[in-house]
């Protein structure tokens, strides 16, 4: 066994904790639960899997409670998780590789966040710090707080061959709201007591987006990309695709053709690719916009599930289905594997086009190029008793 502790912070977390536990039992870490003032029965819970429980007064500061956690652990390395997670897959191996070889650095795992719409269960992909030594990394940040180094230096940071399954915004509306009411509470406290940040305006915005005021998540997106940031960061790909996404949705489509300015630091991500693809489609550059969702379904990897594969060609799909190019139509639509809206459009083309199925004879009694569309049949007239010329007859 590694000696890796697991540590978490929780608060009446009862329903979704045991089977958190579950996916961390089978590697036999050491797990550290803190309590930060539960009143159901996440300790009782927590007591079935591990002996090392403790308790921390919340004072409104995640990063406090979660250095805690770091402090009552047993060994340095730790692997730090949210009752809301479950872990999918972890590599042993190179997790001991980098403990040997890289403990100056952190490891991050592939987060794969569940959400509930009206089409079924999305996913947004995000790349997040959770495996390191506690010798070189505390929290800070009073929510969603941030890993930062110990001493002065540049933080180095490889992915590893680990996915976590998340789904703490999976809830209802009222709940969602609840949970972005408190995050925004908490952000604006940091804002005032430490200054503004970028990171702190994007995290505003998406508490904003929650909320779906998105005239106030635009604000807060809009203050963040005023700083001179890294474009590579990637908390910095996710504000500028979701400011266009919000920009978007509150009918601001002209103002977010200004997102052409910034094409050149941003055409390496699959998600701004797709996403100037919805804005040409939005402001009528369909020929443009195809280019894009083309482009973005070449690039592996997506933060939004989709934006590089089968939302992509949805909207391909949908372009082609307004211009009357139904064959191209459905061509992209038997791309989106598993994507719902997909099976509909194609099956109302496919009815669309049994209704509209033409077909052109063109009578000849000579030889003449026909045009090349299978719509156009040629037909030969009087064809009894003479040369054939290849054609169908009318005498059949």
């Amino acid at each position: 066994m590694l000696p890796v502790s697991v540590c978490m912070i929780v608060r009446n977390e009862e329903k979704k904790l045991a089977r958190c536990l579950k996916s961390v039992k089978p590697y036999g870490f050491e797990i550290v639960i803190v309590d930060t003032g539960s009143q159901d029965k996440t300790c009782e819970v927590a007591s079935l899997y591990t002996d090392k429980i403790f308790h921390f007064a919340w004072c409104d500061d995640f990063s406090a409670a979660r250095n805690y956690s770091l402090e009552m652990a047993s060994n340095d390395w730790i692997l730090m998780l949210d009752a809301d997670e479950v872990i999918e897959n972890l590599d042993l191996e190179e997790m001991d590789y980098f403990m040997k070889n890289l403990s100056t650095s952190a490891g991050a795992v592939t987060r794969r966040n569940q959400v509930t719409t009206d089409t079924g269960k999305e996913y947004q992909i995000d790349r997040t710090e959770r495996f390191y030594s506690r010798k070189n990394f505390r929290y800070a940040g009073r929510i969603h707080e941030q890993l930062t180094p110990v001493y002065q230096r540049e933080m180095s940071c490889y992915l590893l061959n680990a996915t976590i399954w998340h789904d703490g915004y999976d809830m209802t509306k009222e709940e969602r709201w609840q949970k972005a009411n408190r995050n925004i509470m908490l952000l604006e406290k940091q804002i005032s007591e430490e200054g503004e940040t970028p990171y702190l305006y994007y995290q505003l915005g998406k508490g904003y987006e929650i909320k779906e005021d998105y005239d106030m998540a635009c604000e807060c997106f809009e203050k963040g990309l005023e700083y001179d940031i890294d474009p590579q960061l990637a908390y910095v790909i996710e504000m500028v695709t979701s400011y266009g996404d919000d920009l978007l949705r509150i009918g601001k489509k002209e103002i977010a053709m200004g997102f052409e300015s910034i094409y050149n630091e941003f055409s390496t991500s699959a998600d701004f690719l797709y996403l100037m693809g919805r804005i040409y489609q939005e402001n009528g550059l369909l020929s443009r916009a195809l280019t894009e969702y083309q482009e973005a379904t070449k690039i592996e990897f997506a933060n939004q599930e989709g934006a590089n594969s089968f939302l992509a060609y949805y909207h391909m799909a949908i372009i082609y289905a307004t211009q009357n190019r139904i064959g191209e139509a459905i061509k992209y639509l038997t791309k989106c594997h598993g994507y719902e809206p997909s099976y509909v459009l194609k099956n109302q083309l496919l009815q669309e086009q049994q209704k509209k199925k033409i077909t052109v004879f063109v009578a000849t009694h000579v030889k003449f190029n026909s045009p090349l569309q299978p719509i156009y049949i040629p037909l030969h007239v009087g064809r009894e008793g003479k040369n054939e010329l290849g054609y169908r007859g009318d005498n059949i």
